[in-house]
Order: structure tokens, then sequence, then C-alpha cells
């Protein structure tokens, strides 16, 4: 009993070759129109993502400050400098054994020592640039 159920065939399960060339073609054809979709999709974004570009690389040139031009720059500045700096060197002379030489003579020896003390150092710059027309 249990191996007539294999073999009997029910007619509602056989397809009609034509309808699965057709759901074939029809695949295809959506698989197109999704791809055209996406595409189309791409290029109208491709306005705004150019702007969005153009506008953060407008900001970041802003941000940099106006350029140079040496014919339509003015500037004058003016730089002060205070500064207390005391410095002081003490040199002492000593004689000592030469251990390079085979004899033992003595040699003498200069010994420097210097002190540099800054009390305070201050620099300050003030004035105006002008780019272009002022």
């Amino acid at each position: 009993m249990r191996y007539q159920r294999h073999f009997i065939l029910n007619l509602s399960e056989q397809r009609d070759p034509r309808k699965a060339d057709f759901r074939r073609g029809q695949s295809t054809i959506e698989m197109a129109i999704l791809i055209m979709i996406i595409v189309f999709a791409f290029i109208a974004m491709q306005v705004y993502l150019k702007r969005g570009i153009q506008g953060r690389l407008r900001a970041n040139i802003d941000s940099i400050g106006e350029q140079y031009d040496p014919e339509k720059t003015t500037s004058e500045f003016n730089l002060f400098h205070d500064s207390d700096v005391t410095t002081t060197s003490e040199s002492s002379e000593e004689m000592y054994i030469d251990p390079t030489s085979w004899s033992g003579q003595y040699q003498n020896r200069v010994i420097t020592m210097v002190h540099t003390q800054t009390n305070y150092d201050n620099t300050v710059k003030t004035g105006f640039e002008y780019v272009g027309a002022p």
C-alpha cells in the first residue's frame, strides 16, 4: 500500500511547459525593471551627491581663509619682544692623569659650567593684513 502512493500521479501537479517559459521570461523582465529603477535612482541622486561634495569642499576652502596675493595684499605688523634672561658661567682648571699616556703624564683640563635663567620672555605681534582690495 505504501508503495502505491508513489506511483500514482496527480494530474494537478503536472506543469504546462509553456507556463514555465512564461514565468522564466517574467522573472527576467522583473529583474531588468529592478535594475533600471536602481540605475535611475543613482542618476537622480548624483545631483544631490555632487552638490553635497561641492558644499563640503567650499566649506573647507573657506576655513583656510583668504589666499595671499602680493599685488593686492596690504599689511602692517608691529613686533614687540621683551625678556629678562640671566646667564652665569663658572670655569675651573684641574690636573688629571691622562689614561692614554703610558708614562702617566698629568694633563690640564678646563671645566666650564653655564647656567641660564629666563625670568620672562614676551613676544607680542599686532597689526593688520588685508587680502584683496580693502
